[in-house]
Formats: structure tokens, C-alpha cells, sequence
């Protein structure tokens, strides 16, 4: 079962946009950044054959499918620890 977000994992992410279509996103999960105060997704996707990183702010994130689940290795550092709510 899958509990969190793992780095290496595929996903597409389905996210409000500033139009009355929502805006659809494909690729790689890279890890989680913050945007000032605000926690973000930072994707690895490739369009037209090259790679572009897009940060996706969690406040505007509608749903997520999993595509490709990577099981993550445990840690107990707490420096590893990420807090999204």
C-alpha cells in the first residue's frame, strides 16, 4: 500500500491553472522544494525529447495517479523529514 510521495516515483498530476482547463502534469518525482512559505512538488518531465524540471505548488494540486511507484529506502534521520499539510 502506498502511504507518501516517493523521489523516483512517476506520477501524473492534475493541477488548477489560471484558465478554465486544469492542467495536467507527467514525469518524475524529484523531490519537494518550498516556494517562499509554500511546499512544492519539483517534477522531472520530457517534452519533444528534452528534459524540463516544473515546480508545482501543493496548495494547487487537484489529484494525483500514481504511474510508477519506487519504493524509497528507510531513514531515520530526521533531516529526511517532510511535513505537507
Amino acid at each position: 500500500m502506498i502511504t507518501h510521495l516517493t523521489k523516483g516515483s512517476m506520477y501524473r498530476i492534475v493541477s488548477a491553472s489560471s484558465t478554465d482547463e486544469n492542467f495536467i502534469t507527467e514525469g518524475v518525482l524529484e523531490g519537494f522544494i518550498s516556494m517562499g512559505e509554500e511546499p512544492a512538488l519539483l517534477i522531472k518531465m520530457e517534452k519533444d525529447g528534452t528534459e524540463h524540471m516544473r515546480i508545482i505548488p501543493v496548495n494547487a494540486i487537484l489529484m494525483i495517479d500514481v504511474i510508477q511507484h519506487v519504493d524509497e529506502e528507510k531513514s531515520t534521520s530526521k533531516e529526511d523529514t517532510y511535513y505537507i499539510s
